[in-house]
């Protein structure tokens, strides 16, 4: 396990992202000198995700956890979005360790198929024109099989892979995936940017997408610094939309 990544673990809490929010001070204490700090949970009682969703988990089944990072003068405002792209990167690479390939559909979700298997939510405080403090939660299915009803159906490690695999295992694995592209973030973000763009679901193709006017089709042109999306509609109209104005129909 990575070890520039002081890791604290509860077994239950409400979120991993508020309890952070709450003890970052004393967590960064803590730390000592780490470039990250990473909070888990066996079982989160309101868990939140995108869109003000909420992540429902089965307890000890899945890896729920929260990153607290300080990113300083190493991220500007203006470039917020390559943290973002980062973690998803970050998720994309430690599943390719079980052999798993999965694809991002904007702006962090990971998907296999048509099947999302794990999310993020990253809340971020300013200072000035750099990203002071990030806190990254992430949600990641691992041996739940069963699933609450909704609009599309889960997938977990477990159920692609056909075996349980050891919760605490992967996290060490995402862990040492996220040294290295936290790193890679702050001396070669063109890296991390061209990794982002190559896996992004629908990119350069004709996709269908919803927002409060209904559904329509468009191409994924690219996604702007701040993350705006840029969508080519077929009437080649050229517009920019900010999280939670779109939604990409998987």
């Amino acid at each position: 396990m990575a070890s520039d990544i002081y890791v604290k673990r509860l077994d239950f809490v409400d979120s991993t992202n508020n309890y952070v929010r709450e003890e970052a001070a004393v967590l960064w204490n803590e730390a000592r000198g780490c470039n990250a700090v990473a909070v888990t949970a066996g079982h989160q009682t309101n868990g939140r995700g995108q869109r003000g969703n909420v992540w429902i988990s089965q307890q000890g089944d899945n890896l729920l956890m929260s990153l607290l990072v300080r990113p300083g003068c190493s991220l500007e405002v203006s470039k917020q979005f390559l943290l973002s792209q980062t973690v998803a990167v970050v998720l994309h690479t430690a599943m390719k360790c079980y052999g798993i390939d999965t694809k991002l559909k904007w702006p962090n979700d990971i998907y296999v198929g048509d099947r999302k298997l794990a999310g993020v939510l990253i809340e971020l405080d300013y200072c000035g024109a750099f990203v002071e403090q990030a806190i990254i939660g992430v949600g990641l299915n691992i041996n739940q099989c069963e699933f609450p009803p909704m609009d599309r159906v889960p997938v977990s490690m477990k159920m692609l892979l056909g075996r349980e695999v050891k919760v605490d295992e992967v996290l060490g694995t995402v862990l040492d995936c996220f040294s290295h592209c936290y790193s890679e973030m702050k001396l070669n973000p063109e890296y991390v940017v061209a990794e982002y763009n190559s896996l992004l679901l629908g990119l350069g193709k004709e996709c269908l997408f919803s927002n409060a006017e209904g559904e329509f089709s468009a191409v994924i042109e690219g996604v702007e610094p701040m993350g705006a999306l840029l969508l080519r509609r077929t009437n080649g109209t050229l517009s920019r939309y900010a999280f939670k104005e779109v939604e990409q129909i998987v």
